[in-house]
């Protein structure tokens, strides 16, 4: 009896440090978007700076917690893995550049005016990853509910995807992709990043 005693207290013993761990991280998560979102309309909303300055200090301080290689890598799918180590490193920084030209502007008057709080919510998504939300209330009263998945590593963690009430980036981007691919090649689609972006996402403000 004393053994099997010994046996279940190890057991609950495990399983509480487990529970502590996954706390301990999910307040990690969330005490870092919390940050980073007071970083991102403290900066939006600084009327010493102009909007590129703004544009440009945001940009910098995201590069810290977006993994912007795996969002690209999920965005391509399973054409990615055609891409040479140089193509992967020119999509890459075409995806993010695009990206900051084409919502740039409109977040930062959507920040400038916005309600945004972190909502009490994790999801442990499980193998080191975890999603995080906030609550976006624009300036005409419509409400967004913004998904952050991210993955620990190096001290923080790093976002790989976002979900805007339930869309994800990464989705709406595969199939503009996938049919350049095929229609352009890889290179011609890395042009195409770098000189006007794709399709309809052009008009998006």
């Amino acid at each position: 009896m004393q053994k099997y005693l010994k046996s279940c207290l190890a057991v609950w013993m495990v399983l509480c440090s487990m529970l502590a761990y996954a706390a301990t991280q999910e307040q990690i998560a969330q005490q870092q978007l919390q940050q980073n979102v007071q970083m991102v309309l403290s900066v939006a909303r600084d009327k010493s700076l102009n909007e590129q300055q703004r544009i440009s200090q945001i940009e910098r301080y995201a590069d810290q917690y977006l993994d912007y290689e795996r969002i690209s890598a999920l965005a391509v799918g399973l054409p990615w893995r055609q891409f040479t180590a140089q193509q992967k490193q020119d999509f890459s920084a075409a995806f993010k550049n695009m990206i900051v030209r084409i919502y740039a502007h409109s977040a930062l008057l959507g920040a400038s005016n916005a309600d945004v709080k972190v909502l009490p919510k994790v999801v442990n998504q499980g193998n080191n990853k975890l999603e995080t939300f906030t609550e976006i209330v624009s300036a005409n009263n419509k409400r967004y509910i913004v998904g952050y998945q991210m993955y620990y590593s190096g001290g923080v963690y790093k976002i790989y995807n976002f979900r805007v009430n339930g869309t994800s980036l990464v989705s709406v981007y595969r199939t503009q992709f996938d049919q350049s691919i095929q229609q352009k090649g890889i290179d011609g689609t890395i042009a195409l990043l770098r000189e006007r972006g794709f399709g309809k996402i052009q008009n998006i403000k």
